[in-house]
């Protein structure tokens, strides 16, 4: 079991890596990539993430409508200019969340999305970064 974590950190680390070197050179993200995806959260700030409530996850829908949740659920507007993804008037529910590194998470995407955060997108890895900032998903699509 080991085995197969270390296995994985080594490919997010190579992900993060390949991403940052050329960030949006190789690669232009286009609505078509995210339409209909739905990502989660497998690490912020290279720090793992392991859900104690709920699995923080980020959804691309139809005229690149961006939907998730992190403690409240949140939707909005995205706006692709090359690889920076802006989402403006995001809207989200306003609960407390129990959980403190829920609620630090939150505020942080929710400003990451509304002033504009790169995306590097390769394979089912999505990175979301952003003023020193990188968050980390896998695909977890509703259907296969």
């Amino acid at each position: 079991m080991k085995k197969y974590i270390v296995v994985f950190c080594a490919a997010l680390l190579a992900l993060t890596v390949a991403c940052w070197k050329n960030p949006g050179v190789d690669y232009v993200i286009t609505q078509e990539d995210l339409l209909h995806h739905r990502f989660v959260l497998v690490s912020s700030d290279g720090k793992n993430f392991s859900a104690k409530e709920r699995i923080p996850a980020i959804e691309f829908n139809e005229g690149l409508r961006v939907s998730g949740v992190v403690c409240n659920r949140f939707t909005g507007q995205g706006r692709l200019a090359g690889n920076l993804l802006t989402v403006e008037q995001l809207a989200s529910t306003k609960m407390f969340c129990a959980d403190p590194d829920l609620n630090e998470l939150e505020s942080l995407l929710t400003r990451m999305l509304s002033e504009g955060a790169e995306l590097c997108l390769e394979g089912a890895d999505l990175a979301i970064r952003q003023g020193g900032h990188e968050l980390l998903y896998k695909i977890s699509d509703w259907v296969r």
